[in-house]
């Protein structure tokens, strides 16, 4: 009987899917806010709010797909959320994005240090469970 992929997974690979869903949510719920929020400069908070949703799409995509143990979505994951981080970062300085897409950093800075472990990098170059 073979073992199923997650049984092999370690438990940074979980805690990182975890903390980038999580961020992923509060990226998508917070452009959601900001694109509908009418202010005096409306398309500039609409331009912003969507550019988060859209970040925060594709971090849930590849979130989903880190599971597969394929090391390009870990890549992939680790370089979107520093993009994320950055992009959010300057946004939130400049005033265009409310405080639920900055504490959003946290767990995508939490997630990327736990996919980054010794444990998640040794499944990862290991094929995981396939």
């Amino acid at each position: 009987m073979t073992e199923s992929p997650s049984a092999a997974r370690p438990r940074a690979v979980t805690i990182a899917y975890w903390c980038w869903m999580v961020a992923a949510v509060l990226l998508i719920v917070s452009g959601l806010a900001s694109a509908m929020l009418g202010t005096p400069l409306p398309l500039i908070y609409q331009g912003a709010g969507i550019i988060v949703v859209l970040a925060g799409v594709g971090m849930a995509y590849v979130t989903g797909r880190i599971r597969t143990a394929d090391p390009r979505f870990q890549r992939a994951g680790v370089a979107l959320s520093m993009a994320i981080v950055l992009l959010v970062a300057v946004a939130s300085v400049a005033g265009l994005v409310d405080r639920l897409a900055a504490i959003a950093l946290l767990p995508l800075i939490a997630g990327t240090v736990s996919i980054r472990s010794a444990a998640a990098q040794a499944w990862f170059d290991g094929g995981g469970g396939r």
